[in-house]
C-alpha cells in the first residue's frame, strides 16, 4: 500500500490526500512535520518539504505537483481529474499551479512573520506576499466560471483551489474571509462538502 508523508494541515499534502481519496487509492500517511521531522522527513526528500509518496517499489516521490501527474495514470484518462489534452488539460494546469502559488506564498509570509525575529522581518517582503496573494485570487476569481473553475469540474483545479482556501483563510488573518473573491469562496465551500475532502480534513486528529 502506497503511503503519503505529511500533514493534512499542508494543502500539497491536502490535494494529494483528496485526489487518492477520489480515485479509490488506497493508503496508509506518516504525519510527519517539515518543523518537528525534518531528518526523516530529509530521509525521503532531500529538499525536506512534504508531501512525499512512497509507492509500492519503496520509492519516494516527491512535489505534489509530479505526485498527481502520476496518480493521474494510474486513475486513467477516464477518471483523471486532469485532462488528457489540449486547451482544458492547459487550463486545469494553469489554475492548479496559480493555486498552488498562493500557498507557497502564504508559507512564506507566515515564515516571515512568525519564525523570523521581529528586528530582522522584512516590510517588503511582507507587502510583497500578500500583494501576489491578492494579483492570484484576482486571477482565479476572473477565470472560474460559477460553480467549479471550469464548465466540467470538479478537476484538479477545483481540488488545488479547496486546499490552497482553506489553508489560506484558516492561516492568514488578512485573508480569513473571501467576500472580496465570491466565486473562489463558493468553490471552496462545495469542494470542502466533497467526501474525499471531509475524509481528509485540514485540522488533523
Amino acid at each position: 500500500m502506497m503511503i503519503l508523508v505529511g500533514q493534512l494541515v499542508s494543502p500539497f499534502v491536502r490535494r494529494v490526500a483528496a485526489t487518492m481519496s477520489h480515485y479509490g487509492l488506497p493508503f496508509d500517511r506518516h504525519a510527519l512535520s517539515v518543523f518537528d521531522d525534518r531528518d526523516e522527513v530529509a530521509r525521503l526528500n532531500p529538499l525536506a518539504k512534504v508531501p512525499a509518496l512512497i509507492i509500492d517499489d519503496g520509492e519516494a516521490l516527491v512535489e505534489s505537483a509530479a505526485i498527481i501527474d502520476y496518480l493521474d495514470q494510474l486513475a486513467g484518462p477516464a477518471k483523471s481529474l486532469t485532462p488528457v489534452d489540449g486547451v482544458a488539460r492547459w487550463k486545469v494546469l494553469r489554475h492548479a499551479a496559480i493555486a498552488m502559488g498562493i500557498s507557497e506564498r502564504a508559507v512564506q509570509l507566515r515564515i516571515e512573520m512568525f519564525h523570523r525575529p521581529e528586528y530582522l522581518q522584512s516590510a517588503e517582503f511582507i507587502d510583497g506576499y500578500k500583494t501576489s496573494i491578492r494579483n492570484s485570487l484576482d486571477v482565479l476569481e476572473r477565470d472560474a466560471v460559477g460553480i467549479w473553475m471550469s464548465a466540467s469540474g470538479p478537476t484538479q483545479a477545483d481540488f488545488s483551489v479547496t486546499a490552497a482556501l482553506t489553508h489560506l483563510t484558516n492561516r492568514v488573518d488578512d485573508f480569513s474571509d473571501l467576500q472580496a473573491w465570491p466565486k473562489l469562496s463558493a468553490i471552496r465551500e462545495q469542494g470542502e462538502n466533497l467526501d474525499v475532502f471531509r475524509n481528509n480534513p485540514f485540522i488533523e486528529g
